[in-house]
């Protein structure tokens, strides 16, 4: 075992080397402003994130699928909290949570849907819609909240955003021709993704440990 780290450290240090004598030819990537002009966006980070690197996009949000199931799997054999009481609801909270709610629900989308123009795009809007639905656990109870949302209907939901985010973005990544609809279409449907995942993953923590 200490022979094959031997090696293995040995081919990094020389490829670390090898890479610093510039005798291997170097790609040239084009300007962020021309991969923006390339697949009409104003946004060069949406143009990196959903066009040129478009395969890595689509498989962060299937590890972050995985990771939503592997919680849920994990968590299983330990059981339900049992006897612990939600923390007595705070009048203040839970006005801020029932005014700010809105706001943050048309922040999110908006950010979504404008993610092509300019900073934005789907995680961020996923986790920000994501932030709203913890104030609201925060507010009213987690389990009040699950059974108000629905939360099987909502994890079928993300599944089907999740499977129509591959399907579309393979074919579209295969075609080799992209939209400023299809950044729209998939950021929209990766903060849907996002923002029911982190829901999912924190009711089944508070599940499992105790009422927040």
């Amino acid at each position: 075992m200490r022979w094959l780290a031997g090696a293995a450290t040995l081919s990094l240090v020389g490829l670390l080397l090898f890479s610093s004598l510039n005798l291997s030819p170097s790609l040239q990537a084009p300007e962020l402003e021309t991969m923006a002009g390339m697949y009409g966006v104003r946004n060069a980070v949406a143009a990196v994130v959903l066009g040129a690197r478009l395969w890595d996009t689509l498989f962060e949000v299937l590890v972050f699928a995985m990771a939503m199931v592997g919680v849920r799997i994990a968590l299983r054999p330990l059981g339900r909290a049992q006897g612990a009481p939600p923390v007595p609801e705070s009048h203040l909270l839970s006005q801020a949570a029932r005014l700010l709610w809105g706001p943050i629900a048309v922040f999110a989308l908006y950010l979504a849907a404008s993610g092509h123009l300019g900073p934005g795009g789907g995680f961020p809007a996923g986790a920000i819609l994501g932030s709203g639905l913890l104030l609201l656990a925060l507010a009213q109870g987690t389990e009040s909240l699950a059974q108000r949302v629905h939360e099987g209907a909502l994890e079928r939901l993300e599944y089907a955003a999740v499977a129509l985010l591959l399907c579309t973005g393979t074919a579209i990544a295969w075609a080799g021709t992209k939209s400023p609809s299809w950044f729209v279409a998939a950021n929209l449907l990766v903060g849907l993704e996002v923002a029911i995942g982190a829901w999912v993953v924190l009711h089944r923590f508070v599940a499992h440990r105790g009422e927040l």
